[in-house]
């Protein structure tokens, strides 16, 4: 039985080491085959990095100019040549790149519509008029990031196929692949990124949606910004011309209550004439009554209540003449307040469009 028992041990032992041998072949198998990709990674010349490298080169282009670079001629100087192409080889001089031993090929976006590949004025908010501006040389019409971003909501909004099937993108890169041979010509479509490998097909394709340019880019936070800056200016522009018009109606109040007081200044001399012809009157009557017959207290009587009327008619005037020049100060000074605020909303109307020129001016620098 003990015999048996040990046996029996022996052979399990057997078996876990088979397991184990086939287990480290396997291993072993897929380390040998992963070691020529990771020797190019370790160089840098794998398929994978040239594509990195080309796209960093092309959105560093973009920022640096505010559009895709146009491709080069194929087998030519690896200049761009902006001509109508959309195919070509990837502009590796242009880009500031080394020449690689296949040049990529490389697609752009272009159409009537929205030609990513060309500078040009699309977008410029609309601001209100102001004698003030800056900086000193804002051109609505200027080129920057912000007409790249209003080119690729034009594209978005009418897509134009770049890949295979139709989709859409930006731009679009080309690597030769393991075997240095392109299996495509690249002129007029390239395959969708990530098509698998066949025995008649290795080249690596990498390629930028409109989207993801544009999110990349911060167009909609930037033209956002620049939006929210025009409006904001606008709403300055308007509140300045509530303010003037407040202000002038102020300015027309203090003129009538101006006129108002001059009224009351006359009323309150013919009073005081009035009160004066008044007093004559009654000096008469009474000299008459002393030195004529028939004339008695009667006239006398009438001429004292004269002077009576003539003396309330000058209260009145007088407290009217009051109440007119307090008015007056009144007046005078929400004229005086509505002049100062008119002039604060001017400044701010014009903070409020220099702000927005200066926003549209940036564009997409930080």
């Amino acid at each position: 039985m003990k015999h048996c028992a040990r046996r029996h041990s022996a052979g399990f032992s057997v078996v876990e080491l088979s397991v184990a041998l086939a287990l480290a072949g396997v291993v072993g198998l897929v380390a040998w085959q992963m070691l020529p990709a990771s020797r190019g990674v370790a160089e840098g010349d794998t398929p994978q990095l040239r594509l990195r490298q080309a796209q960093d080169a092309v959105e560093g282009f973009v920022l640096r100019t505010h559009r895709l670079p146009c491709p080069a001629t194929v087998g030519g100087t690896g200049s761009e040549v902006c001509g109508s192409d959309s195919f070509g080889e990837l502009p590796w001089r242009t880009l500031g790149l080394p020449r690689f031993d296949v040049p990529l090929r490389y697609g752009v976006y272009r159409t009537p519509t929205a030609d990513l590949a060309m500078a040009s004025a699309k977008y410029s908010p609309t601001l209100p008029p102001s004698p003030v501006l800056a900086p000193a040389a804002y051109n609505p019409s200027q080129v920057n990031g912000l007409d790249l971003c209003q080119s690729l909501r034009l594209a978005t909004a009418a897509p134009a196929g770049l890949l295979a099937g139709g989709v859409p993108v930006a731009y679009a890169v080309a690597d030769a692949g393991a075997d240095r041979v392109f299996n495509l010509p690249y002129t007029a479509t390239f395959p969708l990124p990530g098509t698998p490998s066949t025995p008649t097909f290795d080249d690596r394709i990498a390629a930028t949606g409109l989207g993801e340019l544009s999110a990349r880019l911060s167009c909609v936070t930037r033209m956002g910004e620049a939006q929210a800056a025009a409006r904001s200016a606008y709403a300055a522009f308007d509140i300045y011309r509530d303010a003037d018009m407040f202000d002038r109606f102020r300015g027309f109040a203090y003129q009538v209550r101006i006129s108002d007081r001059k009224l009351a200044e006359a009323t309150v001399a013919l009073a005081s004439l009035d009160m004066l012809i008044a007093i004559g009157t009654t000096a008469s009557a009474v000299s008459l009554a002393a030195n004529s017959v028939g004339v008695g207290a009667g006239t006398v009587a009438a001429a004292v209540l004269g002077i009576g009327a003539a003396s309330a008619a000058l209260v009145v005037s007088s407290v009217q003449l009051a109440s007119a020049v307090a008015a007056e100060a009144k007046a005078g000074k929400q004229a005086a307040d509505a002049t100062t605020v008119k002039a604060r909303m001017l400044v701010a109307r014009d903070a409020a469009v220099r702000n927005a020129a200066a926003v549209d001016t940036k564009g997409l620098l930080p």
